[in-house]
């Protein structure tokens, strides 16, 4: 069980957990893989695993979902801290039926496959750049036995200062890029062959990308070399630097990663930083982006490193660039196409007080974990699921086709994104073939169709416009446990309940408080507008609103251009601001170009010299369009 806290430096309470780890050191390079196979699973306390406590849930136990396969004698570590924005706002207590009301609701956010409105001005990219970011700065896991369970038919709130104490982040908490770079070697000596695997054995200062499969069916013209897929179990086999005797040795919950319950070994299985980023093909490819760049950052080392025959100082050094560039697309990129600009600029100039504030109250941890606020990764940061479509225009294979290429299909279902990661049941399908090995030549997405200003010509080619209705496989997702789990609408207002997360109408008052900011509310009549209306009056919930909920249907009627609303834009931007502003390891820290003088990417590597300052550029200097 996790049983010892610490009381930091800074004044916040950081949380260890018994004999998982030894000798972690405080360099924040060396963080942890994780291992945690889709959403559907839980990592618990290794005590707990299969404890009447998650009867139903599928559970792993925290040690392995950090890669380690032998921690008998490890010491103790220190997980990053969660908390509240609003710490005293009025508490959820339990109530009969109001469980069932929030199901009530979730059953109502489902998509009207006639509407005409569902394009946004927003490239599909964005949507999954969100997840990308989402798993590199967040994985949950309980510290207190069935906190985190929400499959009851009844789910009970657990007080804010129990969920604070019992609840950790497996990440870092940092845009530090955890999920591409992985943990350090102080690791058990499995994890430590899988970081290693990370980085390619021809050069270490480049990370190992996977190839493609040849099935027949052509390809797509970029990249234009082998390097256009995740490195896969398959690949590292090959190369004799693992045996699939080791692979079956493994502890049961780290060996059923790898290996088929009939004994063949999982060759299509991921080896990434976070395995949650080939859960679907759009965020495995946006994974693959920054692997890339890592790797063209680094053919420019001998313009900008002192000796680069030193090839762990030339990764060291990439890997700090694309750290940089990241955080800087993050907050001048992303946080405008998703938000309010208007509201970005202004917590930008403030400098994200009310992280700031948030940071100050419940404090950096003793090893530099940053904390994360719960209503921003339980409720606000979600809003990412209404913007998935049902389809995608993919490529000329599967979309609007080019020349002479016939298509297979209109365009790319979301299904069968699922269909090609190795996380599926039956993973990367071939018609009238053995499964491919890796993603087949055929399927990688063409970037001009995902990540180039959304046209009239071409208005599909955006994310969903961010709304209270769901697409309808999100209400039935692949490659997740029966039941529940397969519902995204019932588990994010569940979990929200369960963690106690703040009504939408509380936050408000607690932005309002902190900051010289005053939020536009949602009326009862708003809210109770749309097709989700009559759940939210018949559950309750125009005084006391979902903060999930209330995020997507703010947008909806204050939001432009199918971007968020005042309180999501102020949730996401201040989070995602403040991390970098307080890390001072990060971009913002640096000299630079910028009006004020601050790192711009102008200052930074200018890979096929393409100056990496939006998407499409970072695109182009990764060879991916």
């Amino acid at each position: 069980m996790f049983t010892t806290r610490s009381r930091t430096a800074h004044g916040g309470v950081g949380i260890r957990s018994s004999a998982i780890f030894r000798g972690q050191t405080d360099s924040e390079s060396e963080r942890n893989m994780i291992f945690l196979n889709g959403h559907g699973r839980t990592a618990v306390p290794d005590g707990d695993v299969g404890s009447a406590s998650y009867s139903g849930v599928k559970t792993s136990p925290v040690s392995q979902v950090c890669g380690f396969c032998d921690y008998s004698d490890y010491g103790d570590p220190e997980f990053g801290p969660f908390g509240y924005l609003a710490p005293d706002a009025q508490e959820w207590t339990h109530q009969d039926g109001l469980t069932q009301k929030l199901d009530d609701l979730a059953d109502a956010m489902i998509e009207d496959v006639a509407a005409p409105d569902q394009d946004s001005y927003i490239p599909p990219v964005f949507t999954y750049l969100g997840q990308f970011i989402d798993h590199d700065i967040t994985a949950n896991t309980d510290r207190d036995t069935g906190l985190s369970t929400i499959e009851h038919d009844e789910v009970v709130p657990v007080p804010r200062k129990e969920v604070v104490g019992g609840l950790g982040n497996l990440r870092a908490g940092s845009l530090n890029l955890d999920s591409l770079y992985g943990g350090g070697p102080v690791q058990g000596p499995f994890a430590q062959k899988l970081r290693r695997w990370l980085r390619f054995p021809d050069d270490p200062a480049k990370l190992w990308a996977g190839t493609l499969s040849d099935v027949g069916f052509g390809s797509v013209p970029l990249p234009d070399d082998i390097a256009g897929d995740l490195l896969r179990v398959g690949r590292v086999l090959k190369s004799g630097l693992v045996s699939e005797d080791e692979l079956k040795a493994l502890p049961d919950h780290l060996r059923e990663m790898f290996v088929n319950a009939d004994g063949t070994i999982k060759e299509q299985r991921a080896i990434i930083g976070d395995a949650r980023n080939d859960e679907n093909l759009a965020v495995a490819q946006v994974h693959l982006a920054f692997v890339r760049l890592h790797n063209k950052i680094v053919d420019e080392a001998h313009k900008h490193v002192k000796d680069p025959t030193d090839r762990d100082a030339v990764y060291a050094w990439a890997q700090k660039m694309v750290r940089w560039h990241y955080q800087w697309l993050v907050v001048n990129i992303y946080l405008p196409a998703v938000c309010d600009d208007r509201i970005v600029d202004a917590v930008k100039a403030a400098g994200a007080p009310l992280y700031k504030a948030f940071f100050d109250r419940v404090g950096r941890s003793a090893k530099d974990l940053m904390p994360m606020p719960l209503e921003f990764s339980v409720a606000a940061f979600r809003f990412g699921h209404s913007m998935a479509r049902a389809s995608y225009d993919w490529n000329r294979f599967f979309g609007r086709p080019v020349g002479s290429t016939a298509p297979f299909a209109d365009q790319a279902s979301f299904v069968q994104l699922f269909q090609f990661t190795g996380d599926a049941t039956e993973p990367m399908p071939v018609p009238g073939q053995d499964n491919a090995g890796s993603l087949p030549s055929h399927w990688p997405v063409e970037w001009d169709r995902f990540a180039l200003p959304v046209s009239a010509a071409t208005p599909d080619r955006s994310a969903r416009r961010i709304d209270t209705n769901l697409a309808p496989p999100l209400l039935d997702m692949i490659n997740q446990p029966e039941g529940l789990f397969r519902n995204l609408a019932k588990r994010n207002l569940r979990r929200g309940l369960r963690l106690n997360i703040p009504s939408a109408q509380d936050c408000i008052d607690a932005v309002e408080a902190a900051t010289k900011m005053r939020v536009p509310r949602l009326s009862a009549e708003q809210l109770s507008e749309g097709s989700a209306g009559p759940a939210i009056e018949a559950g309750g919930f125009t005084e006391k609103t979902p903060l999930w909920f209330y995020v997507l249907r703010e947008a909806e009627v204050l939001g432009t251009r199918g971007r968020l609303g005042p309180l999501g834009s102020v949730l996401i931007a201040e989070t995602l601001c403040g991390l970098v502003v307080q890390d001072p390891s990060s971009y913002w820290w640096q000299s630079g170009s910028d009006d004020q003088k601050r790192w711009h990417p102008a200052d930074g590597v200018k890979p096929g010299g393409h100056v990496i300052d939006s998407l499409p550029d970072m695109l182009r200097a990764a060879g991916l369009l």
